[in-house]
């Protein structure tokens, strides 16, 4: 069996492997090594840079991952509240057409049986009664935009920690950059 003939990267000392191995410790300092095999180049690593790499590369896949699920996630919010968006303007749009409605045939009921000299009074009390029905959606809205902003924000949070780990990291070298 071959042996190669290979230097320690730690302490230099003069180290002599066979060939189907590709971990050991050094027997003189003991780091532990890694036996990179290239065509015909064959070098060392220490294993704890190897085992860096491979963790820097887990942690990429994870957050592209992570990353996916959670602008999924954030979009699903954003779909939500644009759904109660609607549903509380079209709820406050068939309100209001009845309250209008009413008052229409409030109106006409007022002005019909008492005639304008009595009508008119019924008529601005009957408005003064409708308005008290009729409510401005713009509170409702901004609290449930300011409600999936705030659910949002964490997540978007997140998701430029994962981008930036996933930024961080360069394939074609050994490590981060």
């Amino acid at each position: 069996m071959k042996v190669l003939s290979l230097k320690c990267v730690n302490c230099g000392a003069g180290l002599e492997v066979k060939q189907d191995i590709d971990d050991f410790a050094c027997g003189y300092c003991g780091v532990q090594q890694h036996v990179e095999r290239s065509g015909s180049i064959v070098s060392l690593s220490r294993l704890e840079d190897a085992l860096d790499d491979v963790k820097l590369g887990t942690n990429r896949a994870a957050s592209e991952l992570a990353l996916e699920r959670l602008q999924t996630d954030v979009v699903a919010i954003y779909k939500k509240r644009d759904r109660e968006v609607r549903a509380l303007l079209d709820a406050n749009h068939k309100n209001n057409v009845r309250i209008g409605l009413g008052l229409t045939l409030c109106v006409a009921f007022s002005m019909g049986i008492f005639g304008p000299l009595y009508g008119m009074p019924l008529i601005f009390i009957g408005c003064f009664i409708g308005s008290r029905f009729m409510k401005s959606v713009a509170r409702d809205k901004r609290a449930i935009e300011a409600n999936a902003e705030a659910t949002a924000s964490p997540l978007k949070a997140q998701i430029a920690r994962h981008q930036s780990i996933i930024d961080s990291y360069d394939f074609g070298t050994q490590g981060a950059k």
